[in-house]
């Protein structure tokens, strides 16, 4: 489940119900299952959300670089950000903090600088001062042109279908999207008919699709493809849609004859796969050096997948602990299976009465942090401009 952000509440009956302006790569995996109690904290927590005020034109500048960013396209995170800036929206607050914190992780020193004479000029006061950030890529750079990631795992149900919808916007901006299959555990009939429906939504609309691990993601689907019992069409379609992106032209057809047979209609017709190339591998930040102990709990570096050990210390932290403090002064880059599961996690704090406090993450990690819905159910101390 992803809920509103910016600012916007959930209203009566809505705490499972996830905006427009949602995005994920989620899978039940995350246990996006337990509403009653999410929409139970959240009501706990309403009167404690801190509303921030982003304009509209915004919205969807900040959505996208923060997509980027987790994706470790800085690139591309750049570029969405430079260039709402150099349009309509020159005084946006926010996404002048997301570019100045961009060009530190990024160790873009001579930008920061440039930027920075265009900020003074603008609001006449001095600019951010260029802190040495650690790199988020010490190897080599994502290509500007790459495409989008999003990692499914665990389950995949129905209650992905928020951050389905916001995968399908992501892909209509970008052009293209890659979908990584290989770490999914088990596939529903409503999860099928997800994955297989966003598929063809986004192919429709001119959108390049590739799917990595769908081998994986058809051995899920095989079990429940019974020829001649007309029931779980939704498992066939979808199957049919991995042996296309496999190549495997001849168990498709075969495939198919079968499926219009079972159903009495007319099967999806053969289409070449869409080819993408995998994203180039980024090396882990390196640690900050810490002058003194850092107090909280301690969230540093890139955070990516379910990070079970990470929830478990979480929890055990909590548990000694009246109120659950965590320092992201030193969290570089959070994914979306990371921000889905600590929004669980906060939202299971909240139902024990515990306050969730997060200080100091940067802006990128705070702009995702934001659309995924944790500011819903913890607070955020903002760094100071």
């Amino acid at each position: 489940m992803v809920l509103p952000f910016f600012g916007k509440k959930p209203g009566p009956g809505s705490s499972n119900k996830a905006s427009d302006n949602s995005l994920g790569e989620t899978t039940t995996s995350l246990e996006f299952t337990h509403a009653g109690s999410i929409g139970r904290s959240l009501a706990a927590a309403a009167d404690k959300i801190q509303v921030v005020e982003v304009s509209v034109e915004d919205v969807a500048a900040i959505e996208e670089a923060a997509v980027l960013y987790a994706n470790a396209n800085e690139s591309g995170a750049k570029a969405v950000l430079e260039e709402a800036l150099e349009g309509g929206n020159k005084r946006s607050d926010r996404l002048w903090r997301m570019l100045f914190d961009l060009y530190r992780l990024s160790g873009d020193r001579a930008s920061f600088e440039s930027r920075g004479v265009v900020f003074a000029q603008l609001f006449e006061k001095s600019p951010p001062i260029w802190d040495e950030a650690t790199p988020v890529a010490a190897a080599r750079a994502v290509p500007k042109d790459a495409a989008p990631a999003v990692n499914l795992s665990g389950n995949l149900s129905g209650n992905a279908r928020p951050q389905f919808e916001q995968l399908a916007r992501i892909g209509a901006k970008t052009g293209k999207l890659r979908i990584e299959l290989s770490r999914l555990k088990g596939i529903d009939e409503t999860g099928a008919t997800l994955l297989s429906d966003t598929i063809d939504a986004l192919r429709r609309a001119k959108v390049t699709v590739g799917l990595l691990g769908a081998r994986q993601a058809l051995s899920l689907l095989e079990p429940h493809i019974k020829v001649g019992e007309p029931g779980g069409r939704a498992f066939w379609l979808c199957a049919l849609a991995m042996l296309q992106q496999l190549g495997e032209q001849e168990h498709f057809e075969d495939m198919a004859i079968n499926f219009a047979i079972t159903f009495e209609e007319s099967p999806p017709s053969w289409d070449p796969p869409e080819i993408l190339q995998p994203p180039v591998e980024v090396a882990p930040a390196a640690p900050v050096p810490e002058q003194t102990p850092p107090t909280g709990f301690v969230m540093d570096g890139i955070i990516g997948g379910p990070q079970p050990e990470i929830l478990r210390k979480l929890a055990v932290y909590a548990s000694e602990h009246d109120a659950v403090e965590i320092n992201a002064s030193g969290l570089k880059r959070l994914e979306f299976v990371s921000a889905g599961s600590l929004f669980n996690q906060f939202a299971t704090f909240r139902t024990q009465g515990k306050l969730t406090v997060i200080r100091h993450p940067n802006e990128m990690v705070a702009a995702l942090m934001r659309v995924m819905g944790i500011d819903q159910v913890a607070e955020i101390e903002y760094k100071k401009f």
